[in-house]
């Protein structure tokens, strides 16, 4: 098998990698926007408890550097939810339909991030040491604010509130034949009325519970991804999957089969939402601890290890010795940093989000750790594969997931171009074990840099100059973390409800569009980057910064 054509064989392939492109820019630039001002406001604190003023220098530096890389920030974010809106409106609409509430409250963290953020730029010199400590915490606050709200829609299109999956890690089987993966569903007295549920029980269906105007099930996805597809292609009841499980009454009614599927789904999902609660059901997505906690562990790390590179960069050049001093204990800080971030990183949110992954998105965790015998797989080479069952279920005698025994139909009724093969990309079993690989020596990396440091010995020019390396290195670490996330749900736009050709749009742009608008985002990467040349690393060289 070809793990990257695999890839490319589900729907909107052009479109998914402008996706790709997009988002990942404004996750470079937002991972700062996260992690830079928790080190501000640990900078402020410690010159304000010492009085050290290398720490109020380190301090300043960074909020320059918050400063610009929120403005490229925004615009990135706003290009991105652009292009979210143009590419995939279907997704567009059933969020704004039923999971609103935290896109809307995001505006006001946004609103939030401006205000603090420059007031910290700008109004430095005006303000104390304690309004500065004060309105750093605010900055800080409005971007983790930000964070939480849009990371549970993300959590929620991994893994939606009420999702049931298909494996059982006790005896290692797959429950395709019983109907799972299960989606919770609140379906209305007056809809059940119109169906036959001894059928829909036959082919999976489970009656879980009852409220006063609804009964709630546990619905095969295969069926709800089904709805779903009709919903958007502006099916009709009587052309619609049911018709097969509608009582004798129901199918003599005319103006039940003249229906919308789209009327009977949205009826179905209001009142799902409704029953979970419009302001939580994000939230109580199953991965959204571990993915809040890993994407801000992730910002953490990225800003850590750019922030060790950097004075790593001014200790080679640096020729003022004064400049030297606070060059040494910006890196000395970064390392100690650097290295809390990555071992809680790596250790305790990692841990937590692998163990929902493995409970709520089995698929996904048989293809990063690679259990077919269609590509050489990296955990089986290393022995890996020994270790998963404990690290990720807590059992040593558990059963990894195979591979190559899901059904490549397990996610849909009828086939549809773009969607052959519900299994997702083996190329994230790469991916996966590359991010890892390169984290574990990251965090060697800052083991050994914390031996120097600790112990006050000279750092060798050698190990300097291939710190020089680490911000790249963190990047690359992170973007496969993020790209396995993503990539690994395909071909779901919302695991067990929508897949990607429902989410698209059905007009989509030719490639040199896609590439056209590629380079506006590669345009405004490097737009920062040059920004921070000028306006940090040229003062740096004289010691200004």
């Amino acid at each position: 098998m070809n793990p990257l054509a695999q890839w490319a064989a589900y729907a909107a392939s052009w479109d998914r990698l402008l996706s790709l492109i997009g988002i990942e820019v404004h996750w470079i630039i937002l991972q700062y926007v996260l992690g830079f001002p928790l080190i501000i406001l640990i900078a402020l604190l410690i010159h304000y408890k010492t009085g050290n003023k290398h720490y109020l220098k380190l301090a300043r530096t960074l909020t320059k550097a918050v400063g610009l890389v929120f403005a490229v920030g925004a615009a990135t974010g706003t290009a991105s939810e652009f292009g979210l809106v143009l590419l995939w409106p279907n997704l567009t609409e059933a969020a704004g339909r039923y999971i609103y509430f935290p896109l809307y409250a995001e505006i006001f963290a946004f609103l939030m991030e401006v205000v603090f953020v420059y007031l910290l730029v700008f109004g430095w010199d005006k303000l104390s040491p304690k309004a500065r400590i004060a309105v750093a915490l605010l900055a800080l606050t409005g971007a983790w604010y930000s964070a939480s709200m849009i990371v549970s829609v993300n959590s929620y299109m991994v893994a939606p509130t009420g999702i049931v999956a298909a494996y059982n890690p006790t005896t290692g089987t797959w429950k395709y034949a019983q109907g799972y993966p299960k989606v919770l569903l609140v379906v209305p007295n007056k809809i059940v009325a119109a169906l036959n549920v001894g059928k829909l029980q036959s082919l999976g269906m489970e009656v879980v519970g009852k409220t006063g105007d609804a009964v709630i099930v546990l619905m095969p996805s295969k069926i709800v991804q089904r709805l779903a597809w009709e919903a958007w292609n502006n099916k009709y009841v009587k052309d619609s999957i049911l018709l097969l499980v509608l009582n004798d009454a129901a199918k003599s009614n005319n103006a039940l089969l003249n229906t919308p599927v789209k009327v009977i789904v949205d009826t179905i999902l209001v009142r799902t939402v409704k029953q979970v609660g419009p302001y939580t059901v994000t939230f109580l997505s199953p991965v959204y601890p571990g993915s809040i906690l890993h994407a801000l562990g992730a910002a953490l790390t990225v800003s850590g290890f750019t922030l060790l590179g950097a004075y790593a960069l001014k200790l080679l050049t640096a020729k003022d010795e004064e400049y030297r001093k606070y060059a040494y204990t910006a890196f000395k800080f970064a390392v100690y940093f650097s290295l809390t971030a990555i071992v809680i990183q790596g250790l305790v949110f990692g841990h937590i989000m692998g163990e929902e992954i493995a409970h709520y998105n089995p698929e996904k965790l048989a293809a990063m750790e690679g259990t077919s015998n269609q590509i050489l797989s990296l955990s089986r080479l290393t022995g890996a594969d020994k270790m998963m069952p404990l690290i990720i279920y807590g059992n040593p005698n558990a059963k990894l997931p195979i591979y190559d025994q899901i059904p490549k139909n397990y996610c849909y009724l009828q086939p549809r171009p773009g969607l052959q093969d519900c299994r997702p990309p083996l190329i994230i079993h790469y991916i996966y074990y590359t991010k890892t690989g390169l984290a574990v020596l990251l965090g060697l990396d800052a083991l050994l840099l914390l031996y120097y440091v600790y112990r006050g010995i000279e750092i060798p020019k050698l190990i300097l100059e291939a710190n020089l390396a680490s911000p790249f290195i963190v990047h690359i670490v992170s973007f496969f973390g993020w790209a396995t996330r993503e990539i690994g749900r395909k071909p779901w736009t919302i695991y067990g409800i929508m897949t990607v050709d429902v989410a698209h749009t059905p007009n989509p742009a030719p490639p040199a569009l896609v590439l056209l608008i590629a380079l506006y985002f590669i345009a405004l990467i490097s737009a920062l980057g040059v920004a921070v040349w000028k306006l940090i690393y040229v003062p740096s060289l004289k010691e200004e910064v």
